[in-house]
């Protein structure tokens, strides 16, 4: 079981009108891996009166280690997986006309297994002025895409002899043998299209945003021991919250009771490791998506 691995981590984002072939950020150098800005954040908006297109800039820092939980002859394995490299295997649900372009199709830590240290990168999520004037002439009053991005790691050893056998020197999607490990899906993310630059990159109005159910965000993020999770449903009803680990295994799932408009449920992590995890609210038919980070004490 993958407890921290986002180590690609989303840092700030700026918008560019230059080339596509991004630089990494030198200020986000002496940063640990983490996830900047938030999905509550989001990227920036594109601008239908902008010539330039659309240009957003996802720097990147990658994790080194992780622990894992690998079954071998029936019995689990507690071990840690030391990482070579990362990539992002797609970004899916861009809308037509947008692309991504990662400034290197691998990002290789740099020294050597167990002692590897993390290095940068950086991705573009770009498009013409075409592209987004065509989203809105479907769509005139602007529109949120949400995208996922789907994220490889390689594996270079661990720890333990025995879990090399299954997962040495292998990326995460290829090791179908295991359970429970594929190549990691960030979701929550949003290509946030609107008509003029000059108005800003304001919400949609209520009207054009139905959704039963939304989510705020978790306060605070990272977090110790508790968090308090924000979200708005339609109605009153029973919900389900579910809580996964990097590799999409559920850690944690409870039925909730839920008011119509804004609700708060408090998350105890006290039985989880420190790491990157996602929280899911539904109710059988819709549900969301987000980020939280128990930290270390």
């Amino acid at each position: 079981m993958i407890k921290k691995l986002l180590s690609i981590a989303f840092f700030a984002l700026t918008v560019q009108a230059a080339s596509a072939q991004c630089t990494p950020n030198s200020a986000y150098a002496d940063s640990s891996f983490g996830v900047w800005p938030d999905t509550t954040e989001n990227l920036p908006c594109a601008f239908g009166d902008v010539a330039a297109g659309y240009n957003a800039v996802i720097d990147i820092k990658t994790l080194t280690d992780t622990a894992v939980s690998v079954s071998l002859s029936g019995t689990n394995l507690d071990v840690i997986a030391y990482i070579e490299a990362f990539r992002i295997n797609s970004v899916d649900g861009l809308p037509s006309g947008f692309t991504y372009i990662p400034n290197q199709s691998i990002w290789t830590n740099g020294g050597a297994s167990p002692s590897f240290t993390p290095v940068q990168g950086c991705v573009s999520i770009i498009s013409n002025q075409a592209a987004i004037q065509s989203i809105l002439t479907a769509n005139p009053n602007g529109i949120d895409i949400p995208f996922t991005v789907v994220v490889d790691a390689k594996v270079s050893n661990t720890n333990n002899p025995l879990a090399n056998l299954l997962i040495n020197n292998a990326w995460l999607s290829e090791l179908s043998a295991v359970p429970g490990i594929t190549a990691i899906s960030v979701p929550g993310y949003k290509i946030r299209v609107r008509n003029s630059a000059a108005d800003g990159c304001l919400p949609l109005a209520v009207a054009q945003i139905i959704e039963p159910v939304s989510a705020k965000g978790n306060f605070p993020n990272p977090f110790n021991k508790s968090t308090s999770i924000q979200f708005n449903s339609d109605a009153a009803k029973t919900m389900n919250l579910s809580v996964s680990n990097m590799i999409g295994k559920v850690v944690y799932s409870s039925k909730i009771q839920v008011n119509k408009g804004e609700n708060t449920v408090n998350f105890n992590a006290d039985q989880l490791t420190p790491g990157i995890y996602f929280y899911t609210i539904g109710d059988g038919k819709n549900s969301v998506t987000r980020r939280m980070v128990i930290a270390s004490n």
